[in-house]
């Protein structure tokens, strides 16, 4: 099986910038028009309680997909080997990251729950020189229920036949 969530990714990286640029067209409207004095006389709030607003929506949407680990993920089993591709949807670490797992040294995985279940890792585990090892998570909260029930079945098929 082979999926990837490219529109997903797709959709949350345009959602960004559509809030990066809306944000700055407001704050923009309100120091080089009238628009200001419009609200100011409307909500009795002043210019830069309504940039703080403004900018307080796409900080606060960014931060969201910074916590709940928002990645592209590509998965790929129709080889000889589990190959999972992924990187992270942020400014600040964006290392593109490839497992690939022989088959037969595949041992088994988990799902962690973070931040009170607000975002979902895989854990994948393989047998290596006699001990089993640990890769590092993969965030998998960005994928849909469908993608993620197809990454766990295609991965629970693997670990019977390793055992």
């Amino acid at each position: 099986m082979k999926f990837d969530n490219e529109q997903t990714t797709i959709k949350i990286q345009m959602q960004k910038r559509i809030m990066a640029v809306l944000s700055a067209v407001l704050v923009a409207l309100l120091y080089f028009t009238g628009f200001d004095r419009f609200l100011v006389e409307l909500t009795g709030i002043p210019r830069w309680g309504f940039v703080i607003i403004f900018l307080s929506f796409f900080v606060i949407f960014y931060i969201y997909h910074l916590l709940v680990a928002s990645a592209f993920i590509s998965y790929n089993d129709e080889e000889s080997k589990i190959v999972i591709r992924f990187y992270q949807l942020n400014l600040f670490k964006s290392d593109k990251m490839s497992y690939e797992i022989p088959k037969r040294d595949f041992t088994g995985f988990k799902i962690n729950y973070k931040l009170n279940k607000f975002r979902e890792e895989l854990v994948i585990f393989r047998k290596y020189q006699g001990k089993v090892v640990k890769y590092p998570p993969v965030p998998i909260s960005s994928l849909t229920k469908s993608e993620r029930s197809k990454l766990i079945k295609s991965l629970d098929k693997f670990v019977t036949h390793t055992k």
